[in-house]
Order: C-alpha cells, then structure tokens, then sequence
C-alpha cells in the first residue's frame, strides 16, 4: 500500500458552473457528517467531481486523478469495486497510510446512470476510538460493580465465618494436646489433627483477608515465585487428589516466575480453581482422571492453565460462569468464581475458562510478571 503526501489543499471541483453553490453546500453537509464524496467518469476514470471535505482529506487525489491512483493507496478499495461492478452497493473497510499511519475508512463504490462512478469514503477511526472509550468505560463501571458487589458479599461471610473458624480451630488444637499426653494413640491420628489445624488456619486466614479486601480492596504485594505459590496451593488439596485417583502433571520450567502478589489472595484462588476442576472430574472413570497445570511466559505476563477432563462447559453454564448465585453444582452458591475474578483483578490480571481438547475445562489465569527493576 503507497503513502500520499499530502499538497496545499485545492478548491472543490463541480460539474457546470450553475450547480456550484448547491453542490459545495451538499459536500459542506457531507464533510460535517465525516463522509468524503467524490465522482469519476466510468470512460476515462477522472475525478469530475468532490467534496470539501473530500479536497480537505485527500488533496492530492482531488486534481486529475484517476480511478488507478485511488486503488493504489487505498488498501481494499478494488474488493469495494468488484462489488459495484456487480451491482452491490456493500460498504467495506479500505486503509490507506497519511503521514506515516495507518486510517480506515467505510467505503462505498456506487455506478451511477450515465456513466458516473461514486465513492463515498467515512471516516471510521473516530468511530473506533468512540466504541473503543465506551467499552473500556463499560469495564471499568462492571469492574467496579463486581467489585462493591464482593465487597458487601465478602463482609457477610467474614462475619457469620469468624467465630465458627475460630471455634473449630480451638477445639483441635485442645484435641491435639490431649492426645498428645496419651501413649494409647495412634501417630496417624495425631498427623490428621494436624492437617486439620492446618486447614482451619488457612481458612482464617482467608477470612481475614476478606475482612481486610472489604476495608481497602487492595492486595498487600510481595515478591512471590507463582510456581511455589501453586505448588503449595497443590499442598493443601494433595490428600484429595490422591483420595480421588488423579493422576496430577505439572509443568512451570526452570526459571522462576515472580509476581507482586498477595499470597493468600491467589492462594485462595488457585485452590478454588482446582476444587472446581477436580469436582468436574467425579463422573469421570477413576483410571482417567487427569488433572494438568502449567504456567507459561507470554510477553511480560504469566498465565497458569488448569485443565481437567471432566464433564467440561455446557453452553447455559459458559453464559452463566461469572453470575452471582448461579452455579451448577446441587450445594454451591453461584459466588466462587466472581471472588476469584475480582482477586485476579486486583492484581492487574484476567480470568478467563474454556474448553479444551479432552472435552473439559481449561482454567485460564494471566498475570503480570515482575520486571527487572521492581526485582532490585
């Protein structure tokens, strides 16, 4: 595609001295609207007419040019063209390069009677920023709902959660000390009061950072390697993926992928996930049941796959993921994957789930990696 330069701007061209006034007062109105006119004879294809707005855009196609030098610096005119030649008056999307970049315009190539080509060009590049604005200002209003809606779900169970943590915490830590004491017990009753403990702390833990997110909405970041964070993650849910005979791969490679994050935050996350992406596995034949985690380098960013192969995503449950109080599980509450979703935000990053190959689910979530500055 060839770069125009653009000459001085010339005066618009009219066809007869006695429609002079009616036709600039049309390609005034037609320049207002970002709609550039121009007219060529089908015979020797010359420009015999424009509009201001036209001469404004495009000068140096305003003065004795020719069809040729329209389609040699406008990418996709000839597809608009072939159109008009075959009697269909289909606008399309040409790009021509001003000033060293790139602009698109909606054109449309009409044969008039008498031998009388017409081009109208519109400007799309403030269309696209237009809808490019209000789709960024839709995400942020939707971020900001997600994220007040959370706020006032997460105040509630911090709240009725507390003190029952609490309780069963206390009541295995007296369990414990007592057992601890008697000669008659068992090592494996004392290592699964442990693993108890461990996951009620990790459960208060949570409600902790639940109850401090509805106050500031804001991680506490640190330098955090994500391959620890989901192998640890994976610690917490090992006696289940065992329990349910998974076979269990995971691949992060060899170099470390650091992250500013909240540790519990995406804890909680990834935990959540792969619950998820284990419960989807239960109709699934014991000896097939497999469950793959990986993380991969993209740009500056991290994304971390957790893929099963278990009943996958039906069309109401993709449309349905990310609506409070929807869930397709008998006992579940329809909340987990948003609280996911806005603890994924609050990092800068994006959750996202598909279906892959095996016919389940994919678990998409992308991260920003730390730069070498923010390292030092």
């Amino acid at each position: 595609m060839g770069e125009i330069v653009m000459p001085a701007t010339p005066t618009p061209s009219v066809i007869g001295g006695g429609e002079n006034t009616l036709l600039q007062q049309v390609g005034s109105a037609l320049a207002a609207f970002l709609q550039h006119v121009v007219l060529l004879d089908a015979a020797s294809e010359k420009v015999i007419w424009y509009s201001s707005g036209f001469a404004r855009a495009f000068p140096a196609l305003s003065e004795n040019a020719r069809l040729s030098d329209f389609m040699a610096v406008f990418d996709g005119l000839n597809q608009c063209r072939a159109c008009s030649e075959k009697g269909e008056e289909t606008p399309r999307t040409v790009s021509i390069v001003l000033h060293g970049d790139i602009r698109f315009f909606e054109a449309l190539m009409v044969d008039l009677e008498g031998g009388t080509i017409a081009l109208k060009l519109e400007d799309a590049s403030a269309r696209t920023n237009a809808i490019q604005r209000y789709l960024e200002d839709r995400e942020r209003l939707f971020s900001t709902s997600r994220t007040i809606s959370v706020s006032e779900m997460a105040t509630t169970l911090a709240h009725e959660l507390n003190q029952p943590i609490g309780t069963v915490t206390n009541l295995l830590s007296g369990m414990r000390l007592r057992l601890s004491g008697d000669k008659r017990h068992h090592p494996e009753v004392l290592a699964a009061i442990d693993q108890a403990v461990d996951q009620a702390r990790f459960a208060s833990k949570i409600i902790t950072r639940i109850r401090d997110y509805t106050h500031s909405r804001k991680p506490v970041n640190e330098p955090i390697d994500l391959g620890g964070l989901v192998c640890s993650s994976v610690s917490l849910l090992d006696w289940v993926i065992v329990r349910e005979g998974i076979d269990l791969q995971m691949s992060f490679g060899k170099q470390p992928l650091m992250i500013a994050a909240d540790e519990t935050m995406l804890q909680q996350v990834f935990v959540n996930l792969m619950r998820n992406a284990i419960e989807a596995m239960r109709e699934t034949h014991r000896a097939s049941r497999r469950l793959r985690i990986a993380a991969y380098r993209d740009h500056g960013e991290v994304e971390v796959t957790i893929a099963d192969n278990g009943v996958g995503l039906t069309p109401e449950a993709e449309n349905n993921l990310f609506v409070p109080f929807v869930s397709t599980k008998p006992t579940g509450m329809g909340v987990g994957l948003n609280i996911c979703r806005s603890f994924v935000e609050l990092h800068q990053g994006k959750l996202w789930l598909s279906t892959n190959e095996e016919g389940g689910c994919t678990s998409h979530v992308m991260l920003p990696l730390v730069s070498e500055k923010e390292k030092m």
